[in-house]
């Protein structure tokens, strides 16, 4: 198995559950918060999608490359869509990484402060989104939803 497998296989087993856990909530309490200054749960499966998408591009490229256009999210089958496509993206991203580039700098500085090889950037990528996939949880339960996914999926 190459490296980009193995990355690929642990990342889509936190991925794979972020559409069920959108599927879980009501679609009139997407943009519910926390707190005043909390992002909404919609904007935090965004933030997820962009963040992920935003490091495998670095990782393919060589360096960060502009944070993607945000899609229209206004509901949520347009949400779920955009799980979708932005995990098939990242995934083709990841996926193109030979084994050579794992151990090769990305050019972070302006987002780490920093070069850092792809192995730490893909492993920063899956991190940042377990964190929030996490958060996500929370706000879920706080929403109201009574049957969640499991946190992993094991295919």
């Amino acid at each position: 198995m190459s490296k980009a497998q193995s990355v690929l296989t642990h990342w889509h087993s936190h991925r794979d559950v972020l559409a069920p856990l959108v599927d879980s909530v009501p679609e009139d309490k997407l943009d519910f918060k926390p707190w005043d200054e909390a992002m909404s749960f919609r904007d935090l499966v965004w933030h997820i999608l962009s963040t992920s998408a935003l490091f495998a591009a670095a990782a393919k490229a060589g360096r960060i490359t502009d944070r993607p256009e945000r899609p229209d999210l206004s509901t949520k089958q347009a949400l779920v869509q955009a799980i979708s496509s932005f995990t098939d993206r990242t995934h083709a991203d990841v996926a193109s990484v030979t084994d050579e580039q794992f151990e090769s700098l990305v050019d972070t500085k302006a987002v780490f402060g920093r070069d850092l090889p792809v192995k730490v950037l893909l492993g920063s990528m899956i991190d940042h989104e377990v964190h929030h996939k996490g958060q996500l949880f929370v706000y879920a339960r706080m929403m109201g939803a009574e049957k969640l996914p499991f946190f992993i999926h094991r295919g």
